[in-house]
């Protein structure tokens, strides 16, 4: 069992939906790396109800097709809301059928690029499921649960990151990545505090040196919103974190 069972039911006819239409989809992000902290570290932690998807093909087309192929194969013709989508990043939310309060977003494969530091990002819709992970943080948000009804719930890592999960190490995927956005920056120093993970040692002569940067101050003006989106996440962590942040930052020159 992922969820619950009226969960996994909705997720198992999700699953069956895109491999009739010949698409992979998969759970990835958050969901399934509390999930898998838990499995490995601490029983009683707490996992979001939230699911993020991944299918490679475009998100939003395969909603409104998904949204039949489930009236058509239910007795009771229900169905789920399209409640919204961004067609400039290939994504879509969508609520479970009866449990209206729990949301499951849906993207894209997709690519990502940066015309220069700490811009939103130039999208590309693509097929391939591998070449979409690269564009991640974390790699221990780049594992992958599959949907389809072949391998249903199988763990998938093309990236190393069970390695990095159960080792306790928070991974960027190249030296640019605190560059393109650096509000990954914060994210990093989260995900350190969170799960008392390491950030790893190539990762933090990377988040150093985009600090460092002489344009930083242009780039946090630029994604000021963002930044304290992601501040105040750390904040929520308790006193005590937020006390760690402070100094983790102020250990290099910098006021969090």
């Amino acid at each position: 069992m992922i969820v619950s069972p009226q969960i996994d039911d909705f997720l198992k006819d999700l699953g069956a939906a895109a491999n009739y239409l010949g698409h992979e989809v998969f759970i990835v992000g958050g969901f399934l790396r509390n999930l898998l902290y838990k499995e490995f570290h601490d029983s009683s932690w707490q996992v979001n109800q939230d699911i993020d998807l991944v299918i490679n093909t475009n998100a939003i087309e395969f909603s409104d097709k998904f949204q039949k192929f489930y009236e058509d194969n239910h007795d009771e013709h229900i169905s789920f809301d399209i409640i919204e989508s961004f067609a400039q990043f290939g994504t879509v939310k969508i609520n479970h059928p009866e449990k209206k309060d729990f949301n499951i977003e849906i993207a894209s494969t997709r690519t990502e690029t940066y015309k220069e530091a700490a811009a939103f990002p130039t999208v590309k819709i693509i097929d391939s499921i591998e070449d979409d992970l690269q564009r991640r943080d974390f790699t221990i948000n780049a594992l992958l649960m599959s949907l389809n009804k072949t391998n249903f719930a199988e763990i998938i890592d093309h990236v190393g990151a069970l390695k990095d999960l159960e080792n306790k190490k928070v991974k960027v995927f190249h030296q640019d990545s605190f560059i393109d956005d650096p509000t990954r920056i914060y994210r990093a120093v989260r995900m350190k505090l969170e799960y008392n993970f390491e950030i790893e040692n190539e990762t933090l002569t990377y988040l150093q040196t985009a600090l460092k940067h002489p344009e930083f101050n242009n780039w946090f003006l630029k994604r000021k919103n963002r930044f304290a989106i992601e501040k105040n996440k750390i904040i929520n962590l308790g006193e005590n974190k937020s006390k760690k942040a402070e100094k983790f930052f102020m250990d290099l020159d910098h006021k969090f």
